[in-house]
């Protein structure tokens, strides 16, 4: 069983493919902070309570992710990548006007479900294209650019929705019946629809790369599930150490608008520009950052050390989960830059482990099982729990306070993981002591 010598593509095509591939990041991540911009204004037309917003920003949307994940994980790892995200992008389009029609909390739900399946999509083919486009030395930088789309998806739907909120209820005010008649939230989500034309288009003009570093025995799904198994010393203690990364992540991308709201009495649009412009460059510094602190560490340590900023970001994460019992706007802009610059790290480097320490034929795989834990584990209880931890403490007054106690522990677990992760290392065994590397040549030999 021996390795296909690569052949990539050419560097401008390469830088041309995660061009398109970056884009498409950035408007299906929009939904994410869209959703959370515009959740107070939907709570109050559809009369949701907090509970219900958790279950869809967080359960729904988690649970289509995570269960979804590792079957298309392995549908990336057989079929044509670029296709699928182009199909993906028309279900995204369908969810987002959905979302914006929704009569019942039941709608909101299925939008959800649906856009959580597409996420689930996004992922794995977009770091398994990267991985066909750039050999391993350009993996970290080229990874941390999509990351970085999806950080300014990010900001841009906060930006850009917390200002054309706020013009559209101030001109529907002025002007009753002039706008479709519609809510300014419902309007924001049809017009983000709209949007997903655009990455929808340029993916026509993506080639789909030839898949690089393949082994010539191409294994079944039982297969490629037991070559992954040889991999549990290094898989077990990351996909717990990026669990619990999102558990505290989830408390800032759910849970800081409400905060913003509750605790300061602020309106989308008075807090759109500064909450944009700091997701924007803690996103878009930290992916650059844990890119190259990536790098760095592969230089240094092997593949394994990439991981050791991760392990310094999850700490940091420990006080930055304060952010919610802050007494003042700038102490918690500061803590909630803080929170995802490290975030954004933690999510580039975890990638690039997988990408740098598991073979192509399993790439896939390895990319949906980490989306499975965090989402199914993760975005699917903790906003839900917080809540619910907020009720138990005496209500959306306790908000901060329920963040703080659920994250800042997630936070010390996931710092413990990526030692372990570490400490481990990245040397597959088949159980007897001998390697699947030992055996692949072992059987060349043979």
């Amino acid at each position: 069983m021996t390795t296909l010598a690569p052949s990539f593509p050419t560097a401008a095509q390469a830088r041309r493919g995660v061009a398109c591939i970056a884009t498409t990041g950035f408007f299906l991540s929009m939904d994410i902070t869209l959703t959370t911009l515009l959740i107070e204004p939907m709570k109050r037309e559809m009369g949701l309570s907090d509970i219900q917003i958790g279950l869809v920003q967080g359960t729904a949307f988690g649970i289509a992710f995570g269960l979804s994940s590792v079957p298309l994980g392995r549908l990336i790892d057989k079929g044509n990548r670029v296709r699928f995200l182009g199909i993906g992008l028309l279900f995204w389009i369908a969810a987002m006007v959905t979302t914006g029609a929704a009569s019942s909390f039941l709608t909101l739900i299925f939008a959800r479900l649906v856009l959580g399946c597409v996420a689930a999509l996004l992922i794995p083919a977009a770091f398994s294209l990267i991985a066909d486009l750039y050999p391993p030395e350009g993996r970290s930088v080229a990874t941390s650019l999509f990351v970085v789309g999806q950080a300014g998806g990010q900001a841009f739907g906060i930006l850009v929705g917390g200002l054309a909120f706020d013009a559209l209820t101030a001109f529907q005010n002025a002007h009753p019946g002039a706008v479709l008649d519609l809510p300014a939230w419902r309007i924001l989500f049809i017009g983000a629809a709209l949007l997903g034309l655009v990455p929808y288009l340029l993916l026509a003009r993506v080639k789909e790369p030839a898949r690089q570093e393949q082994k010539e025995h191409h294994a079944t799904a039982i297969g490629a599930v037991r070559e992954l198994w040889t991999y549990r010393r290094l898989l077990i203690p990351l996909l717990a150490a990026m669990l619990f990364t999102q558990v505290t992540m989830q408390a800032t991308s759910v849970w800081a608008p409400p905060v913003l709201t509750r605790q300061f009495g602020l309106t989308p649009g008075q807090f759109a520009g500064w909450l944009s412009a700091i997701m924007l460059a803690g996103g878009m510094l930290g992916a650059l950052a844990g890119g190259r602190l990536g790098k760095a560490g592969q230089r240094q340590g092997g593949n394994r050390r990439v991981l050791t900023p991760a392990m310094i970001a999850s700490l940091a994460l420990i006080p930055l989960s304060l952010f919610g019992v802050l007494p003042t706007i700038p102490l918690v802009a500061l803590f909630l830059a803080g929170n995802i610059f490290a975030g954004a790290v933690i999510a580039t480097l975890g990638v690039i482990a997988i990408t740098l320490n598991f073979p192509n034929e399993i790439k896939g795989l390895a990319l949906g099982s980490n989306v499975l834990c965090s989402t199914l584990l993760g975005t699917a209880t903790a906003p839900a729990a917080i809540a619910m931890v907020s009720k138990a403490m005496g209500g959306e007054t306790m908000l901060g306070v329920a963040i703080a106690g659920l994250c800042a522990p997630a936070a010390v677990l996931s710092a413990i993981c990526f030692f372990l992760a570490m400490r481990q290392g990245t040397t597959p065994q088949d159980g007897r002591g001998t390697t699947s590397a030992q055996r692949s040549l072992t059987e060349a030999r043979g």
